[in-house]
């Protein structure tokens, strides 16, 4: 009674494949594959015509060729496999794919270390899912860190800056800057400013690291040490405060809350505090020895 039930479930499939369109020679393949075949339905590989390999047919042979060969003999021998050489299966998907903005992929590193098939399946009707971190668990861990884009949360993803078909550096979807791409999503940073920070202008990974940082706003570095890499202490660091309370600044009374200790903890701790704009400004700052370029407003 079972085998009946398969056996009527598997013409009826096989008979709405050939309603839809399908070849014949698919709806053949499906009765050896039938798993692989009622997945491969519902992909646009099996609805659009190959654009070279197999004359412009549809389905099973645009990709694995004459199949009529195999059906005869049943040998594997007669038909194109994939999954034995990566190089043989991308080559198989740039006969269409290569004029169809993939032409760089040959030159990539991935093409170098993987192949088509490493990250896709023609045969399921699903998108690629994690499978840049099956190979970046570095990257899939630093995404981790408690300041990072929010790829977990579902709102990014890795093909929002890469596109691992192109064949620049670090297959980013900018040609000239990878700062360009940043901006592309943080325009508020983009000069050009009257008063610029040169690392701005170069690249902004000087600064920030964009996987994942366990610095604040995903930097490579927490102040004042990041700050420290390229510019010196204020001189006012190494003075003692006065012990007084209030302490007159200008002929104006202050409360001296830190003490003797009050220049170390103002001008060795977070140097955003009065340098807030970092990415630059057209506001000359007010302090005379920075003549207007220390990013103070």
């Amino acid at each position: 009674m079972f085998s009946l039930l398969l056996s009527t479930l598997l013409a009826t499939a096989l008979a709405a494949l050939a309603a839809g369109g399908v070849p014949a020679d698919d709806a053949a393949c499906a009765s050896c594959h039938e798993e692989l075949a009622g997945a491969f339905a519902g992909t646009p590989h099996a609805r659009v015509k190959a654009f070279e390999v197999g004359g412009g047919t549809t389905g099973c042979a645009s990709c694995h060729g004459d199949v009529a060969k195999h059906l005869d003999s049943g040998d594997p021998a007669d038909v194109r496999t994939f999954g034995k050489d990566a190089t043989a299966d991308s080559a198989a998907c740039l006969d269409c794919h290569g004029a169809r903005g993939m032409a760089e992929f040959t030159a990539s590193a991935h093409a170098g270390e993987a192949g088509c098939t490493t990250c896709h399946s023609v045969h399921s009707a699903k998108k690629p899912d994690r499978a840049c971190a099956s190979c970046h668990a570095d990257v899939k861990a630093q995404m981790r860190a408690p300041s990072h884009h929010p790829v977990p949360e579902g709102k990014m993803s890795c093909a929002s800056c890469h596109d691992v078909h192109k064949a620049n550096e670090n297959a980013l979807k900018t040609v000239e800057r990878s700062t360009d791409l940043c901006l592309s999503c943080h325009p508020s940073q983009q000069g050009p400013f009257i008063f610029e920070h040169a690392p701005v202008t170069e690249d902004c990974s000087i600064c920030h690291q964009p996987h994942g940082s366990t610095a604040n706003n995903l930097l490579v570095a927490n102040e004042p040490y990041l700050c420290l890499q390229c510019h010196e202490f204020h001189f006012h660091t190494g003075y003692r405060s006065e012990e007084a309370d209030p302490v007159t600044v200008g002929g104006r009374p202050y409360p001296n809350v830190m003490g003797e200790h009050g220049y170390q903890q103002a001008f060795s701790t977070k140097c955003t505090q009065c340098h807030t704009k970092v990415h630059g400004t057209d506001l000359p700052s007010q302090g005379v020895p920075g003549r207007g370029q220390a990013l103070t407003r």
